[in-house]
């Protein structure tokens, strides 16, 4: 091999090298005193405790058909003692707030469209593995933290990234192996659609939310927005009224 060809080689092997090691964004949910925040092998989960319902999301971006989303992994669990009726498409809205735009009412990607370009299969399977796999961890590697009043609980947490958060309403979700027990006892649906829970019953799957195009690109060609630039808010509204649960990108490990 010609020394040009071999050095031009090099470079590229060097740069792919370089390139491999960046770590990707991940997107980290905001704590607050219903919401607490776990992140284990690379995936962030927030798990958020209302007066009727167990939520549990973790969010990344995702490309179906050459289109931009984000994929919200979204788990429901009906803790009320009525039978409720779950409908993605109409109790989760997303506000993506950037520096210069802000983007509301986004509103999920009906089911029967991206089955046309997913594998409720392959989505379902996806979500054993990583969501589960994560679940899995955190149930079997706790860290104690001792709250002010001298209090110990189970949580897992990453440095500065995410710490424990006291408060009362969370005493319940300390303990990160019923986080698991609940993810194993949910209906994996792949790709999230409507369900009715009864009571005690929990769902999971995916929703996808289809990311606007820039306004205006110089090109006059619109694209979709780098979702590593935005924070990602997303409206849920649950038997016991809105919640608020927002993640933010930051780089990853």
């Amino acid at each position: 091999m010609p020394k040009t060809l071999m050095l031009v080689s090099l470079l590229l092997m060097i740069f792919a090298g370089c390139a491999s090691t960046v770590p990707p964004k991940i997107y980290l949910p905001l704590q607050n005193s219903e919401t607490t925040a776990y992140y284990r092998n690379g995936l962030p989960i927030a798990a958020t405790q209302t007066a009727n319902s167990l939520l549990m999301t973790s969010l990344e971006p995702d490309n179906v058909s050459g289109k931009g989303y984000m994929r919200l992994w979204f788990l429901y669990k009906n803790t009320t003692d009525s039978a409720y009726l779950l409908e993605p498409l109409k109790i989760i809205t997303l506000t993506i707030e950037g520096e210069k735009h802000n983007y509301s009412d986004i509103v999920p990607e009906s089911p029967a469209k991206l089955l046309a370009g997913i594998e409720n299969e392959k989505a379902s399977k996806l979500i054993f593995q990583a969501i589960g796999g994560t679940l899995e961890a955190l149930s079997t590697e706790p860290t104690t933290v001792t709250d002010p009043a001298g209090g110990e609980w189970k949580v897992n947490d990453k440095g500065a990234k995410t710490r424990a958060v006291v408060s009362n309403t969370m005493e319940s979700m300390a303990h990160t192996s019923n986080l698991y027990d609940v993810f194993k006892t949910s209906i994996n649906s792949g790709i999230l659609r409507r369900n009715t829970l009864f009571a005690g019953q929990s769902v999971n799957g995916y929703i996808y939310f289809p990311l606007p195009k820039k306004i205006p690109a110089p090109n006059n060609n619109n694209v979709d927005i780098n979702p590593e630039k935005h924070t990602f808010v997303f409206t849920i509204s649950s038997q016991a009224g809105n919640e608020i649960i927002e993640f933010s990108p930051a780089e990853g490990e």
